[in-house]
C-alpha cells in the first residue's frame, strides 16, 4: 500500500524465471491464504476480520503480506491453476493484467451476499470489487501559515515553493497526481506531455513511499503534499496540526480491490471471507482505526468518523476513476519518459 506499483514486475513476470511457489492448502485443511499489507493494517485486520473469520468457520487464515506488484507477480509466475492464494487483495493497478487472462473467478453473491450492498462503482469487471476506498488530496501543515487550498491548481500557486511534496511515477498516487495534473494543465487525464511539464515546474520534494510523506510533514520538511486522507487523519490522531482536502477537481480513488482465484481448491471459503470483509462491522472498524472508506452503503458510522470519509451517493459520485486496463499498456512508456524529465 505504501510502496510504489511498479508495472514492470507485473509486464514482465510471465517472462522471468519461475518464482518458488507456495500451494494454496488443500481443501481438507480448510486454510485460505491471502494477502495483505503489515502494519497497522495487518493488525486491524487479524482483530476485526482473521481472528472472529477463524472462530465461525473453524478455520485457518495464512496472511502473506507485502505489496501488489509483488503478489500479482508470484501469481503469474504460478499459472492460473496453481495459484500461491486464494484471494488476492491488493491496489488495482496492476489487478487488469492477470484478471483479462482469467486468473480470477466470476463474483459469487450466494455464497457473498453482502456484495450487493456495495456501491456500483466499487464492481470492477465480473471478478473483482473495492472493498475499501482511500480519497487521494492535498494534506497540508496547520501551523505553517500556509493558506488552505481549496484545489487542485492551488498546488501551483508560488506561496508553496520549497513546501511541496509529490512522489514518483511508480507510487499509485504519483500516477494519479500526473493525471489530475495532465487534465489541468493538457487536453485530457492522460496528456502526459502536459502534466509532466507542470510537475517539473513544481520543484517538489519527491519520496517514493506515502510513509515517507508522512515522515517529511511530521518534521515539517515539506508543509503540503498529496497525500490520502486516511494517511493524513492518522497523523492528525497522534497530535500533527494536518488537515485534509479534497480538491474541488475531483479526488483520484485510492482503493483496495479483492478477488477469488480461480485455480483456488476452498472458493466457497474464499467467498465467506469477503463476505465478512464486506460486513458492517468489519467495514466500520477499518473505518474507524484506518480512516478508509466503507463501500458497503449500509455501514453506519460514527458521526465524527462518517464526517471524515466518503460519507453517501454524493461523495461517491464525485470520486475520479480511470481505466487501469488501458493505462498498464502505457504505463512503461510513461514510466520512461516521467524518469527522462524528473528523475
Amino acid at each position: 500500500m505504501r510502496r510504489p506499483l511498479l508495472a514492470a514486475l507485473v509486464l514482465f513476470a510471465v517472462a522471468a524465471a519461475p518464482l518458488p511457489r507456495q500451494p494454496v492448502a488443500d481443501a481438507q485443511s480448510k486454510t485460505l491464504v491471502v494477502t495483505g499489507y503489515g502494519g497497522r493494517w495487518s493488525e486491524v485486520m487479524k482483530k476485526a476480520l482473521v481472528e472472529p473469520f477463524e472462530k465461525k468457520y473453524d478455520a485457518r487464515v495464512e496472511i502473506v503480506t507485502g505489496i501488489t506488484t509483488e503478489w500479482v507477480a508470484k501469481l503469474m509466475a504460478a499459472g492460473p491453476d496453481h495459484p500461491p492464494f486464494d484471494v488476492v487483495m491488493g491496489n488495482e493497478p496492476p489487478l487488469p493484467i492477470p484478471r483479462e487472462r482469467g486468473f480470477f473467478e466470476k463474483r459469487n453473491t450466494a455464497a457473498a451476499p453482502n456484495i450487493k450492498n456495495v456501491y456500483d462503482k466499487a464492481l470492477i469487471g465480473d471478478t473483482s470489487l473495492a472493498i475499501f476506498w482511500g480519497r487521494i488530496g492535498l494534506a497540508y501543515r496547520t501551523d505553517m501559515g500556509l493558506k488552505r487550498p481549496s484545489a487542485w491548481k492551488d498546488f501551483w500557486d508560488p506561496s508553496y515553493d520549497g513546501k511541496r511534496g509529490i512522489y514518483v511515477i511508480g507510487n499509485t498516487l504519483g500516477i494519479n497526481f500526473l493525471f489530475m495534473a495532465d487534465r489541468l494543465y493538457g487536453k485530457d487525464s492522460f496528456d502526459v506531455d502536459a502534466g509532466i511539464a507542470a510537475i517539473k515546474r513544481l520543484n517538489a520534494k519527491m519520496v517514493d513511499f506515502t510513509g515517507t510523506m508522512q515522515k517529511h510533514l511530521e518534521s515539517k520538511e515539506v508543509g503540503i503534499a498529496v497525500l490520502h486522507d486516511g494517511d493524513t487523519y492518522d497523523l492528525a490522531k497522534r497530535g500533527f496540526p494536518v488537515d485534509w482536502v479534497a480538491p474541488s477537481e475531483g479526488v483520484p480513488i485510492l482503493d483496495q480491490v479483492i478477488q477469488v482465484t480461480r485455480g483456488s481448491k476452498n472458493k466457497d471459503l474464499a467467498w465467506k471471507l469477503i463476505d465478512m470483509y464486506l460486513s458492517p462491522e468489519v467495514q466500520a472498524a477499518f473505518a474507524s482505526e484506518l480512516f478508509f472508506s466503507p463501500t458497503n452503503k449500509t455501514v453506519k458510522l460514527p458521526p465524527e468518523v462518517a464526517k471524515k470519509l466518503i460519507n453517501g451517493p454524493a461523495d461517491v459520485e464525485r470520486l475520479v476513476t480511470f481505466d487501469w486496463n488501458q493505462i498498464v499498456k502505457q504505463r512503461p512508456q510513461w514510466t520512461e519518459r516521467w524518469n527522462k524529465e524528473l528523475r
